[in-house]
C-alpha cells in the first residue's frame, strides 16, 4: 500500500476527496482510522477520533488499514517522531496513510518523501515550485491557477492528471 499527500488551501477540496476516498475503501471491505483535531462528524471512517494518543495506539495495534491524518501539518509537526513512524513503519503493518494538509512544507520531508501519491490542490506559487521540484513534474507549478475542487494526481514514477472533484 502506498502512502498519500493531499495538499492544497483551506477550502479547496481536500477534505471532500478524502471523504470519497473512505467510501470507496469501505465498500472494498477495507478498515479506515482518522485522526481528525477538528473532531468533524462527516468522517465515515471506522474509528475516528481527535486524541492523537488514542489515534496512534489504534495505529499501531491495527492492520491493513488505509488512515487519514486531516491538519496534518500540525499533527505531524507536534508529534514529529511518532508521526514520522507512521510514514516509515506503518508501510510494515499494511497501512497506508493519507496526510491531509493546507502546505506539504508543514510536513518534515521524511513524511512527504515516504508518500507514493500527490493529491495537490490549489496552492501558492511558492509551495508549487516545491511540489514541482520534489515529484519532478514541471505541471505541479501551475497549482496555483487551480479552481476549487480541481487537483493534480501523480504518483513518484508515474504522469500527473489533472482532475476535478466538483
Amino acid at each position: 500500500m502506498a502512502h498519500c499527500l493531499i495538499l492544497g488551501m483551506t477550502e479547496s477540496g481536500k477534505s471532500s476527496l478524502a471523504k470519497k476516498q473512505i467510501e470507496y475503501y469501505k465498500a472494498k471491505g477495507i478498515s479506515t482510522i482518522v485522526l481528525d483535531p477538528l473532531a468533524d462528524p462527516n468522517w465515515q471512517a471506522e474509528f475516528i477520533t481527535d486524541d492523537a494518543d488514542e489515534f496512534l495506539n489504534t495505529f499501531w495495534e491495527s492492520r491493513q488499514c488505509m488512515v487519514f491524518i486531516d491538519e496534518a501539518g500540525d499533527v505531524v509537526g507536534k508529534y514529529d517522531e511518532a508521526m514520522n513512524k507512521t510514514a516509515t513503519r506503518g508501510r510494515h503493518w499494511g497501512h497506508s496513510v493519507h496526510y491531509l494538509s493546507q502546505r506539504g512544507t508543514m510536513l518534515s520531508r521524511t513524511v512527504r518523501d515516504q508518500c507514493s501519491h500527490l493529491f495537490l490542490f490549489t496552492s501558492s506559487y511558492k509551495d508549487s515550485l516545491v511540489h514541482a521540484e520534489e515529484w519532478n513534474s514541471e505541471e505541479l507549478k501551475n497549482a496555483s491557477k487551480l479552481e476549487k475542487g480541481e487537483y493534480y494526481h501523480t504518483t513518484r514514477f508515474g504522469k500527473t492528471t489533472k482532475h476535478k472533484l466538483f
